[in-house]
């Protein structure tokens, strides 16, 4: 079946972009990550925007760091900052990530 231009169109009228929120991957780690390192924050590219730490980040392997920095949240949500917990024994790393307002606040309570 071949499409023309303005059903194309018409078919990509009826598409809705939603966001997906999936529940946090278990990664099971070698143990905790190094100290944070220390950072100077610089000034914001633009206002809105938020500082995130720098953090310890698994790669499958090892801890490599990621430095800290600005970005522009999307509207909505929340940095959740990544985090290392014990869980029967063994240390697990939990990702940062974006995450709904209403949802992070449930979350912390």
């Amino acid at each position: 079946m071949r499409c023309t231009g303005l059903v194309w169109l018409v078919l990509l009228a009826g598409c809705v972009a939603t966001v997906e929120e999936r529940p946090a991957r278990v990664i099971y780690v070698s143990g905790p990550p190094p100290r944070p390192l220390s950072e100077a924050r610089s000034a914001p590219a633009a206002p809105g925007m938020i500082w995130l730490e720098g953090y310890w980040h698994w790669n499958g392997v090892q801890y490599v760091w990621i430095p800290g920095h600005w970005e522009s949240p999307p509207a909505g949500y929340v940095w959740i900052a990544p985090s290392y917990v014990v869980v029967n024994g063994r240390y697990v790393y939990r990702a940062g990530h974006w995450s709904m307002q209403a949802q992070a606040g449930a979350a912390s309570r």
